[in-house]
């Protein structure tokens, strides 16, 4: 009882005070968002205690799938409803009570505030969520352990193409040169090697710069390269050239290749890395081939980098410290719930191999069904580049493999390359797939499960759930504000009937333009466009200039239109200008110092991105200020 009358004192106090704030129930409808939103963070604290549930490619998404989001639009909508209810028991300016443009324009921002608040509760959810995951996943912990992972990583043996001698990039001879691998592509009078039906060659390479563009505005091989058919093995764009780069020596790495069967020496992956991971490669001797392409460079720097620490553990040729790194591994498994079956005495048993540190087992990606055979390529992060790789080295012919190139003359020649003058004892080896199959362990592990945890924590922690989705928001809040004034203002029966007035008219401009179209003049965009901003400016111009010459129903409907459309309105002039930009620039600018042409066309919407959505919505409260005006004067007259 005393709740009651407590409520009905400040009820009275704001009556008496603050009437707008009485009528709009502001106070009310905040504390009860507030009670809503604690709810959800609660919620979105507690909803990943469990790592498992971080176990999925789509965390950010669980707001959706588990059914939270219905939960949330049944209370917004329960709210908004309810606070419509009450407050449209009173209204002053319906019932002609004195009221100023501030104290109109104050009811509308309140309109919006409320509705803001009801409706932005997955906020307070990501909130609660991203709080969670900060804490019980802390940065430095989290960097200590992904380390622990990639060192670990070349040790679970999973896919046998990661563990080829193509993959090998230290020590820095490896780093510098470029591996073939096609058959045909193999000078067959130097230096090679030979795992099955698979041939490597070492090379060096030099690189040119293009700044010539074909048509498709793709950069096109240097003069010399191109007319003499040598064809580039990689490639880095820059902004305004890309450098390309060519085989040049045969380097024989003899010296460093002491087996060519798959070897932990040759594991050059990594498994994850996250934005708190610090590498520091200013004392290393790997160096990029392009400052230009940091992210190639970096990534395949962070290669050789796990490739080096892998071959100094094997080097040191210490079982008991593979041992103690795979435990390290193990526990961090064992803190994620991952699930697998890997003892860490077992697992560094299967890896000792003094000799060469050849891969001689294979764990599984996952725990088949029982009587149900295992098949590597069920695993989601067995890549669709790592699928072919296998099928194409299954798949060529061990008898031959067929080639053809161009000769000096552009003519088309045929060559059939013998696997056999490569590998003459092929017949008596085991191919990379038996091999494989053969060496399949008891032992799984769930590494896609372990990559989905440490991506989503990572994502949960760096992602900017805020800024991505509070455009919708906000405009919900604020078309739904511009409605609820607009009945407010002219009452339910113009609003119906602007409604009705603006769906015929969008079915007119939709008619015409498709009448337009049928006579093949062209460029219908700029038609649409064009009369939809004539028609506007018409709706807008009649409440301004001609209040008095129609009907007060009539005007009701452009008022509201007016209200309800301004910001549409200047989306519009926005979109029209970017076309005009877009054609004036045609698509290109070309440097003629450099020879050089690209792309540099940016309309006004591509410069200011999302910024325009502010942008808009400054506007819109701009003109619902002012236009406060124009709605005391229509209500002034008379029925």
């Amino acid at each position: 009882m005393q709740k009651i009358n407590k409520i009905n004192q400040i009820n009275q106090y704001l009556l008496e005070k603050y009437p707008t704030v009485w009528n709009t129930k502001i106070v009310w409808m905040l504390l009860a968002s507030l009670l809503v939103h604690i709810l959800f963070f609660i919620i979105g604290y507690l909803s990943h205690l469990d790592p498992v549930s971080l176990q999925t490619r789509t965390v950010r998404d669980d707001y959706f799938k588990n059914g939270l989001i219905f939960i949330h639009l049944i209370i917004s909508i329960l709210m908004i409803v309810g606070w419509l209810i009450m407050m449209f028991k009173n209204n002053a300016f319906k019932n002609f009570y004195p009221s100023s443009r501030g104290k109109l324009f104050l009811q509308f921002v309140q309109y919006f505030v409320i509705i803001f608040a009801s409706t932005t509760f997955y906020f307070s959810y990501m909130s609660g969520f991203k709080i969670f995951v900060n804490h019980k996943y802390p940065d430095s912990e989290m960097k200590e352990n992904i380390d622990i992972v990639n060192r670990s990583y070349p040790f679970l043996s999973q896919n046998l193409e990661l563990y080829t001698l193509e993959n090998r990039l230290s020590p820095k001879p490896f780093y510098d040169l470029y591996c073939e691998t096609e058959i045909k592509k193999v000078d067959r009078n130097k230096k090679y090697f030979v795992y099955y039906n698979r041939v490597y060659q070492y090379y060096t390479m030099y690189s040119k710069k293009s700044y010539k563009k074909d048509e498709n505005h793709a950069y096109i091989l240097p003069d010399y390269e191109r007319n003499r058919g040598i064809e580039a093995v990689k490639s880095d764009r820059n902004d305004n050239f890309e450098t390309f780069y060519f085989k040049k020596d045969v380097v024989d790495l003899s010296s460093y290749i002491k087996s060519t069967a798959p070897s932990y020496y040759n594991f050059s992956d990594v498994f994850y890395e996250n934005n708190f991971a610090v590498h520091d490669y200013e004392d290393s001797y790997y160096t990029r081939y392009d400052d230009t392409n940091v992210s190639e460079s970096d990534l395949k720097s962070r290669q050789a980098e796990i490739n080096r620490k892998t071959s100094e553990l094997l080097n040191r040729n210490n079982p008991a410290e593979i041992e103690k790194l795979l435990s390290q591994f193990l526990n961090i498994s064992e803190k994620f719930k991952i699930r697998n079956n890997l003892k860490a005495k077992e697992w560094t048993n299967m890896v000792y191999s003094p000799q060469n540190f050849e891969v001689r087992y294979f764990i599984k990606t996952y725990k088949p069904e029982k009587g149900e055979k295992y098949n590597p390529n069920n695993s989601s992060y067995y890549s669709d580049r790592e699928n072919n790789e296998v099928a194409e080295a299954t798949a060529i012919a061990v008898d031959s493999a067929a080639a053809s190139y161009v000769d000096a003359n552009g003519t088309i020649v045929d060559d059939s390359i013998s696997i056999t003058e490569f590998n003459p004892e092929i017949n008596q080896q085991i191919s990379p797939e038996k091999y494989f199959y053969n060496n399949v362990s008891e032992f799984y592990y769930y590494q896609d499960n372990l990559k989905d945890l440490l991506n989503n924590v990572d994502y949960v922690k760096s992602e900017d759930f805020f800024s991505q989705n509070i455009h919708i928001y906000l405009w919900i809040a604020f078309f739904l504000s511009t409605l609820i004034f607009s009945f407010r203002i002219t009452g339910l029966k113009s609003l119906l009937f602007s409604i009705i007035s603006a769906g015929v008219l969008v079915l007119a401009v939709v008619l015409i333009t498709v009448l337009y179209s049928f006579s093949h003049i062209g460029k219908e965009e700029y038609f649409v466009s064009q009369l939809g901003l004539l028609i506007s400016i018409v709706i807008l111009v009649i409440p301004l200039l001609m209040m008095n010459k129609f009907n007060k129903l009539v005007t009701s409907i452009f008022v509201n239109i007016s209200l309800n459309g301004f910001v549409l309105f200047v989306l519009l002039i926005f979109i029209i200008i970017s076309m005009y930009q877009r054609d004036a620039c045609q698509g290109t600018v070309y440097d003629p110092v450099k020879g050089v042409g690209y792309e540099d066309c940016q309309s006004i919407i591509d410069s200011l991105g999302l910024f325009l959505s502010y942008i808009l919505l400054v506007i819109g409260f701009i003109f619902t200020y002012f236009y406060t005006t124009i709605l005391q004067k229509w209500k002034a007259r008379s029925e």
